[in-house]
């Protein structure tokens, strides 16, 4: 099976994605710490006896004290879970962006392959049947080309021959020729 060596790809978009991630849990703790200490402090302003601003100080302390770091330590694994999750989009993408490129610049024997569990599966094959196709008719070009040059040297050879015996082969070759070049012209 396919794997990738390094779990961060693309750094720029994986490691905004996972910042962005951190930032955001971070405000929603600090909303979500609001409606747990709210309350807290308004109990603590209510009472009335020492005791019982001991008591909900204490518990203030004692909250604020495992709270915040819970929050803290859940955003850091929420930012790194991000990063393992957007390795199996940005790796494909990658991947895909590589293959496009080479396919640009005239690689057509090109495959890909992703893994099982990645994303965008299904762009594995229409990249794979793109590659094939264009493989395909760089062959058909290819025959079609050297085709050309051969009837082309058969018709100069016959020109240059003494006497020229042969126009209508001449005529007829050339417009075959002809004829086939303005079909693939048309196609195009």
């Amino acid at each position: 099976m396919f794997s990738r060596k390094k779990i961060i790809v693309k750094p720029d978009y994986q490691l905004k994605l996972a910042l962005t991630f951190f930032i955001s849990i971070i405000v929603y703790s600090v909303i979500l710490g609001f409606f747990i200490f709210y309350p807290l402090y308004s109990a603590l302003n209510a009472a009335r006896t020492i005791e019982e601003q001991a008591r909900v100080s204490a518990m203030i302390i004692f909250l604020h004290k495992r709270v915040w770091i819970g929050f803290f330590i859940v955003a850091g694994l929420a930012a790194l879970q991000t990063l393992f999750l957007s390795h199996r989009v940005v790796g494909p993408v990658y991947r895909f962006e590589k293959a496009v490129a080479a396919l640009k610049s005239g690689n057509y024997s090109l495959r890909i392959r992703i893994r099982k569990k990645d994303e965008f599966k299904e762009m594995e094959g229409l990249i794979n049947e793109l590659a094939e196709t264009l493989e395909l008719q760089k062959k058909r070009d290819n025959d079609f080309l050297a085709d050309a040059r051969a009837r082309l040297e058969t018709i100069s050879a016959m020109l240059e021959a003494e006497g020229a015996e042969y126009p209508e082969d001449v005529r007829r070759l050339t417009q075959g020729l002809i004829n086939e070049l303005n079909f693939r012209c048309s196609k195009t």
